[in-house]
């Protein structure tokens, strides 16, 4: 965390500056408004306050900070107005331009020190707001068992992706993968045991996934996954590949070991349509095709992939 200390006079900014790297804080000095524009668009991912004249050659602090506060940076970013005695009146223009305190000249070093606590409590205050919005999120959009995506979210990213491939004329294949006996474990072993088991699962099929491949929990034991920019053939291949991860090694779960298979329906297509409404349309007629190459594959005997139409 660096501390931006914008200030024309040498001495003010001096004592600043030592003061400050007492506090252990890095700084980053600027003599004018320009040049401390300059240093914030180079460091602008590690400044968290910023000290600014209010008067200053070439920028003063009011056009700085409406600069700052306009730049886009994934924190929040706390100034300081430097300010004298004299005409304090207008600290409202520093305040509505984004500013968040002043402090007049001359100021004392515990004044600083204090000012500091402040900008360092809202900041943490802001870090932890973001992280519980972080976590509130991923519970909003993910299963809370396995961290695949939940079905809501499971359907916004497969509606993202068929309007990106109806746009830019590339196939897709949806992969419907079904636990083969899978209410058997829980009748035998128990829950845990079938939780385990999802978890497990759930990490072998990642592992044969490219970053931007479409995961989800489609419910229960079933899952879902979107593959962009593949033809069928190449979407039996992936499919083939999870579905060997799961046979050729048995599960060792709570001192069992097990040895499970799973079956996959999948089916392909190049999307076409350009309304909302043709693209849910298509979604759930893939999410049919699937389902319906998936009980072919159970019926057949299970542990294998089957595509529609075959």
């Amino acid at each position: 965390m660096k501390i931006l200390i914008a200030e024309d006079d040498l001495v003010t900014r001096t004592i600043l500056k030592k003061i400050v790297e007492e506090q252990g804080y890095e700084t980053l000095e600027a003599q004018n408004g320009y040049e401390a524009w300059k240093i914030f668009q180079e460091e602008k991912d590690n400044i968290h306050i910023a000290f600014l004249d209010w008067l200053m050659p070439e920028m003063d602090g009011i056009e700085l900070c409406r600069r700052i506060k306009k730049t886009t940076v994934g924190h929040y970013v706390y100034i300081l107005f430097l300010k004298s005695k004299q005409g304090i009146e207008n600290i409202v223009e520093g305040l509505e331009a984004g500013g968040d305190n002043y402090m007049t000249k001359p100021f004392s070093r515990k004044e600083i020190i204090a000012r500091i606590g402040v900008a360092m409590r809202f900041i943490n205050i802001e870090q932890q707001l973001k992280a519980a919005n972080i976590k509130l999120n991923i519970m909003a959009t993910t299963d809370s068992l396995t961290g695949l995506l939940n079905r809501r979210r499971l359907m916004e990213c497969l509606r993202d992706e068929v309007f990106r491939a109806a746009r830019e004329k590339n196939p897709c294949c949806l992969i419907m993968i079904d636990i083969d006996y899978f209410k058997k474990v829980n009748d035998t072993l128990g829950h845990t045991a079938g939780d385990n088991v999802l978890i497990e699962t759930v990490d072998r099929i990642k592992a044969e996934l490219r970053p931007y491949d479409i995961a989800g929990r489609y419910g229960g034991e079933e899952f879902l996954i979107g593959i962009p920019k593949a033809d069928l053939e190449t979407g039996k291949i992936v499919a083939e590949r999870i579905r060997a991860s799961i046979s050729n090694k048995p599960f060792q779960i709570d001192g069992n070991k097990l040895d499970m298979t799973i079956s996959l329906g999948i089916t392909g297509t190049i999307p076409s349509g350009r309304s909302k409404k043709d693209m849910i349309h298509l979604i759930e007629e893939m999410i049919e095709r699937a389902d319906s190459a998936l009980y072919k594959a159970k019926n057949a005997g299970r542990n294998r992939v089957i595509a529609y139409g075959e």
